[in-house]
């Protein structure tokens, strides 16, 4: 097996015996460079975990290699097969990781869930990744998307906070009651 450019191995008719480069270790390191998932703007950061939902297109990866690694597109086409397979693994568990922890810190009981979803909730779907940034803007005087270019940890902390204060906010009116 040769390590081949990416460009070659895009092209390739029969790619098996590449297969086994499916579980190479992951490595933060591609075509000279490595990234964070939490200095990325965090608007990076959504648009990335919505393109790993499609990493069985070239044309998505190479945008997805060039927002992470904050490379060009030649660069990424000229960089070695197995750097590739290494730098992929990584990227998945790198957003898997950030996925599972905004799931954990913004999951909630909240007992008037059914009343929301009659409210006609899944209409905000679309709007997912910039209804957070919206509501912090308000709260601190900025356009939200100048929000979206602080990095990913920033965001998620300040969320993170309001969110907790806002649950305590609610108990203390429960109690005072």
């Amino acid at each position: 097996m040769k390590n081949i450019t990416i460009k070659e191995y895009a092209q390739l008719q029969d790619a098996s015996e590449y297969a086994i480069l499916e579980f190479v270790k992951p490595a933060n390191s591609f075509a000279g460079k490595s990234f964070t998932v939490n200095s990325m703007p965090f608007t990076n950061v959504k648009y990335c975990i919505r393109l790993i939902g499609n990493m069985n297109d070239w044309n998505t990866l190479c945008q997805l290699f060039t927002i992470c690694f904050d490379i060009d597109d030649d660069a990424f086409w000229n960089a070695r097969v197995k750097e590739y397979f290494q730098a992929r693994q990584y990227i998945i568990q790198q957003f898997k990781n950030a996925v599972e922890i905004e799931s954990k810190l913004f999951a909630s009981q909240d007992k008037d869930a059914h009343l929301w979803k009659m409210a006609g909730s899944e209409r905000l779907m679309p709007y997912n990744d910039l209804l957070p940034l919206i509501n912090l803007g308000k709260m601190l005087g900025q356009y939200p998307q100048d929000l979206g270019r602080k990095p990913y940890v920033e965001i998620i902390s300040l969320l993170a906070a309001t969110k907790v204060q806002s649950e305590v906010e609610q108990d203390f009116l429960k109690l005072k009651k």
